[in-house]
């Protein structure tokens, strides 16, 4: 009789701790991953209108009525239009409810019982961890890169190119840390509901207690202290000073988004890998 070895699930662990059977070439296993993970992530169409609808509601609403109301902006002693400033806090909320798209879709795989049947495979943990990890930050980055794109084009924003550069590292900062972040919520939290529950409260809290579409002077004390420990702050700082100073000014900010997001990454994958050994 023969079968697919594909689909064979063999007990028993190899030398590197591997379940025997479980072992493919990286490149191509990485790459598998990789293609479900963009089918999955974009072929649930609930998921990416909820995605993208905030950052249309943010940008065509309240963004261009505020822009005719405030005008400008006093930002570390330089006077930026409003849709300068706000512009990179709605690329952020386009980056945190993406994020909760991969962090979803990464929990309903768990709960649905699918990670059973992908461990079947003939695949390396870190081929999956790491092609989960890639599919979801490219995805986060398309997102978040394709809302600045129509807030510059809206509001006819013009940067100097060493600025961009600023930008765009600043973006891929962030993306990585806010991926990792729901990516980590999603691998801890077992309980359905409350996963339901956090993941609606968290983007929506982190991106108002920071100073998204307001000067942290002009916050609440409490929500001007809250917005120190808010990681969205710092994502949102690293993009708006990419934008208005260019590379030198926001690169500590990008370097501490890098070192953040390794943290979380290690942390997922050691997540990732126990529960992987539990099945």
């Amino acid at each position: 009789m023969t079968g697919s070895p594909v689909l064979t699930l063999r007990r028993g662990r190899d030398d590197a701790g591997e379940p025997a059977g479980m072992r493919s070439p990286g490149p191509a296993a990485i790459r598998a991953v990789i293609y479900r993970e963009f089918l999955l992530l974009t072929r649930n169409r609930t998921n990416l209108v909820l995605s993208i609808m905030p950052t249309v509601i943010y940008l065509l609403l309240f963004s261009t009525s505020l822009s005719r109301m405030v005008g400008t902006i006093t930002y570390h002693g330089l006077q930026v239009s409003y849709p300068e400033f706000t512009v990179p806090a709605i690329m952020l909320s386009s980056m945190l409810a993406a994020s909760t798209t991969t962090g979803t879709a990464l929990f309903q795989e768990e709960i649905g019982g699918m990670a059973v049947e992908l461990w079947s495979y003939p695949m390396t943990r870190i081929a999956y961890i790491s092609g989960k990890i890639l599919a979801t930050t490219a995805l986060v980055l398309a997102e978040s890169t394709a809302a600045l794109m129509l807030g510059v084009f809206l509001f006819s924003l013009h940067w100097p190119v060493g600025h961009w550069l600023a930008i765009a590292l600043a973006t891929v900062a962030a993306s990585l840390v806010f991926n990792g972040l729901f990516l980590l919520l999603a691998s801890l939290v077992r309980d359905f509901r409350r996963f339901m529950v956090l993941v609606n409260i968290i983007g929506p809290l982190l991106l108002f207690s920071s100073p998204s579409f307001y000067p942290v002077e002009q916050m609440p004390p409490i929500l001007s202290l809250v917005s120190r420990v808010n990681p969205v702050t710092y994502g949102i700082n690293s993009v708006r000073d990419g934008a208005v100073f260019g590379l030198g000014a926001t690169w500590p900010t990008i370097i501490g988004l890098l070192i953040t997001a390794a943290g979380l990454f290690a942390t997922i994958t050691t997540v990732l890998t126990r529960r992987s050994r539990d099945l």
